[in-house]
């Protein structure tokens, strides 16, 4: 019988949901410990042993010096390591918050003092080299179930590649951005989540990540326009998932 992948799990500064995806594995999840033995993982133990990993899920953003010593830990000791839930690949939400972290610290408690030492909040890959991303508020848990089965099998993840517009198409689905004059981000979006929003009647609204290469950010801008949204809307929406996107 082969020896199990030791597998670790390591929550930055986040709204947890990307480690509860997790667990939400349900009866998949005893699947995946066929491969694999989890040896770091706060929300399922209280049990942490070893200090090195096969494989590394590092979910959340580096928000305090805490979570930057806790992502070279898991850097320096694991063989693969995979950014998981939009925070960790481009900073999410709370990356996207306006002025300096000490600004508004200062504003709040009247001073430039820093206590928790807090840093500007930023995703997993401005600090560490990572091996595979998988974006998503949260990421679809099937996702990371074919990655890490991938990676115990001895094959090489495979990255999506293309816009959620895609996964409309081969869906059949009515684009509420020509049709109904809805904001939608999917022409500029990773796809992998399967359109779950234009399928409800909604605008995709960017939680996996801008796709880079061949899409047109500025031709989604002006279409927007077009449609009657202001600057200051059109900004913040493809700014509230990827403040830190280059």
């Amino acid at each position: 019988m082969m020896d199990k992948l030791k597998l670790g799990v390591f929550e930055l500064t986040d709204c947890g949901g990307c480690a509860l995806n997790m667990l939400f594995l349900y009866e998949r999840l005893f699947d995946l410990l066929e491969f694999y033995e989890i040896t770091e993982f706060h929300m399922a133990t209280s049990l942490s042993e070893g200090n090195h990993y096969d494989v590394a899920l590092v979910t959340g953003t580096v928000s305090t010096q805490r979570d930057l010593n806790l992502l070279k830990e898991a850097r320096n000791h694991s063989d693969y390591l995979i950014a998981l839930g939009t925070c960790a690949t481009h900073g999410s939400v709370q990356a996207s918050v306006e002025l300096p972290i000490r600004e508004k610290l200062k504003a709040v408690y009247g001073d430039e003092g820093n206590p928790m030492r807090a840093l500007d909040s930023k995703p997993v890959v401005e600090y560490v080299a990572v091996d595979f991303t998988l974006p998503g508020c949260p990421y679809d848990k099937n996702e990371v179930y074919q990655v890490l089965l991938d990676i115990a099998k001895g094959i090489e993840p495979v990255k999506k590649d293309y816009p959620v517009c895609l996964e409309c198409k081969l869906n059949e689905y009515e684009c509420v951005l020509v049709k109904k004059g809805l904001p939608c981000l999917g022409p500029i979006t990773y796809g992998g989540c399967n359109a779950v929003c234009v399928r409800s009647g909604l605008g995709c609204i960017g939680c996996r990540g801008p796709l880079p290469g061949e899409v047109n950010p500025a031709g989604e801008y002006e279409v927007l326009r077009e449609l009657g949204y202001d600057d200051e809307y059109i900004i913040r929406k493809f700014k509230t998932f990827a403040r830190w996107e280059p």
